[in-house]
């Protein structure tokens, strides 16, 4: 049956070598994990090897693999909560996309907003979070999975 309501919790790990030095690169390996949430209890978990990117590419892609399956599931109102606050702030229009390479992404997100006929809102939540944690736990081992 499907969902009138559907929380989302979403995480990106993106693992970058020498992260901690000067003039590290920026892109690094990553996976995702989502985690679907009903009347505060998780319903299911999902992952996903993304490959090479940047974080904030990373943390998009997490979302937009999140929307695509929730979409099975809930046509109705969706909550999205994520660890990345740039993510969040950019969604919900208080900050600009200056990077070119963030906008197809960006956009992608507002296109898969359309199959929601309640909308789709989005919020912060620290990395301490339980279902943060969890989100985290689901990404990590997806990432493991192509990257030991």
């Amino acid at each position: 049956m499907p969902r009138s309501k559907l929380k989302i919790v979403t995480d990106a790990c993106v693992h970058i070598p020498g992260a901690h030095l000067p003039g590290r690169l920026s892109k690094g390996y990553a996976a995702c994990g989502v985690i679907f949430v009903d009347e505060d209890q998780v319903i299911s978990e999902h992952s996903k090897y993304l490959g090479e990117m940047t974080a904030p590419q990373a943390e998009y892609n997490a979302l937009i693999f999140a929307l695509d399956k929730a979409a099975e599931i809930c046509r109705g109102e969706i909550e999205v909560w994520t660890d990345s606050e740039l993510v969040v702030r950019q969604l919900n229009g208080d900050y600009g996309i200056k990077s070119e390479n963030m906008k197809p992404l960006y956009h992608e997100v507002k296109n898969l907003e359309q199959r929601f006929l309640r909308g789709v809102r989005y919020f912060h939540h620290p990395r301490t979070c339980a279902l943060a944690k969890r989100a985290d736990q689901v990404a990590e081992t997806e990432y493991r999975k192509h990257r030991p």
